[in-house]
């Protein structure tokens, strides 16, 4: 008997340790997607000032991990994807809001930009996804932001794109 009690406490207490499903944690990985191709993204930085008449501009870069940016010398450097989304005009300094390509937003897309290679004409531009028509969701809060894109660019055929941030987001005084 004593035994038995033993089993099944055993194998009560292995059961307690296991978990149902691997991805228990709700954790969503960064990403853009352009028409069937994922690409991972790992960090971002904005950089807002003010306009004249008491609106604010805004530009940000999501970016992939090939990719850092040099705040003393002002400059990115590597390769990888790249997000810009630029805010022309918007009533607040956190950017926190729903947009769309009619509210002065515009969103350009690199699958692979190479900082490395493109000072002094050695390379050409790199390919590049400007969204046509687009919903953009951004939710900051203090140093992190949520973001979420999703849209068409303007190539014939368009392409579909949807992009994912959840995570830092670093003021840099890019100029």
């Amino acid at each position: 008997m004593k035994k038995v009690i033993l089993f099944a406490f055993l194998i009560l207490s292995s059961l307690s340790f296991t978990s149902c499903n691997k991805d228990d944690d709700n954790t969503k990985e960064n990403y853009a997607k352009l028409n069937d191709e994922s690409y991972s993204l790992k960090t971002s930085l904005y950089y807002t000032d003010t306009n004249n008449d008491g609106t604010y501009e805004s530009i940000l870069f999501i970016y992939s991990e090939g990719i850092t940016y040099d705040e003393v010398n002002d400059e990115f450097t590597g390769q990888g994807s790249l997000a810009v989304i630029e805010m022309d005009s918007h009533p607040t300094q956190d950017f926190s809001g729903n947009y769309t390509q009619t509210d002065d937003v515009y969103i350009v897309f690199f699958p692979l930009y190479d900082f490395d290679n493109l000072g002094n004409g050695r390379a050409p531009a790199p390919e590049n996804y400007v969204l046509d028509t687009f919903s953009l969701s951004i939710a900051k809060n203090g140093d992190s932001a949520t973001i979420n894109v999703s849209g068409e660019s303007t190539d014939t055929p368009a392409l579909p794109f949807e992009m994912y941030y959840n995570g830092n987001l670093t003021f840099s005084p890019i100029d």
